[in-house]
């Protein structure tokens, strides 16, 4: 079961870990997103992992998470952070849950990207 992570060491830590965010992207579109975020909606994620490094990274824009790497997925409030990193886990990735999520990251002033910056 993947550990959690919280405000203070992801936003301290941020580019230590591959952060993905399994909103929808009309979520990430109004709300904004975590700088350095990437956004693999839930319902993607599954067809996500089965992909070759080389279809990950033109299909979403970043590298595949290797073995290596620790993933931090967050969502909007939590619930669907919590089943994306049960999902990730399952597959081998190291992975950490942020439970607050997006709502715990603004309420805490950490920084939002809007797509139009």
């Amino acid at each position: 079961m993947p550990s959690d992570i919280h405000y203070d060491e992801l936003s301290s830590n941020k580019d230590d870990f591959v952060i993905i965010d399994v909103r929808n992207p009309g979520e990430i579109e109004h709300e904004g997103h975590i700088p350095g975020s990437h956004n693999i909606p839930l319902p993607d994620l599954d067809d996500a992992l089965h992909l070759d490094d080389e279809e990950f990274s033109s299909k979403y824009g970043f590298d595949k998470p290797k073995e290596h790497d620790t993933v931090v997925v967050h969502c909007q409030k939590g619930s669907r952070a919590r089943r994306a990193g049960d999902k990730l886990a399952s597959s081998g990735m190291k992975v950490r849950v942020y439970p607050g999520s997006f709502d715990d990251w603004k309420a805490k002033g950490g920084e939002v990207k809007t797509e139009k910056e």
